[in-house]
């Protein structure tokens, strides 16, 4: 007779814990976290870019051998309340003062290799 109800409390205990595993689920926990993730960080500022936020640029594809991108800024640096610099000369830029990035879209065409400044690669603008 014990270990009948020994075998019935250990079901009852089963089906309690599933109810509560269903009523409390733990996967929304983790999504709230991720959506004010860090996405990425503006090169000219360094500020860091949740989703939504995006850096405002013009890209130029030259055949199928470059892309060429010129980056404007992100809209904290645009507005002229952080300081803007050339992340290879260390140089402050005004507002209106671009850098241009390049990418190999036979490599991978997402991932921009920042050349400079006007001052410092001037060949590019």
């Amino acid at each position: 007779m014990n270990l009948e109800y020994l075998v019935l409390f250990g079901m009852g205990l089963g089906l309690m814990a599933f109810l509560f595993w269903m009523l409390f689920p733990i996967g929304n926990r983790r999504e709230k976290e991720d959506k004010n993730k860090i996405k990425g960080y503006c090169p000219i500022c360094g500020q860091g870019l949740r989703k939504g936020e995006r850096i405002r640029s013009s890209v130029t594809e030259i055949g199928d051998i470059e892309v060429q991108t010129i980056i404007k800024g992100c809209p904290f640096c645009l507005e002229e309340t952080r300081k803007r610099a050339c992340p290879v000369c260390k140089i402050k830029l005004k507002k209106d003062e671009t850098i241009i990035a390049i990418s190999d879209p036979k490599v991978d065409s997402k991932r921009l290799s920042i050349r400079g400044c006007k001052k410092c690669y001037p060949q590019g603008f």
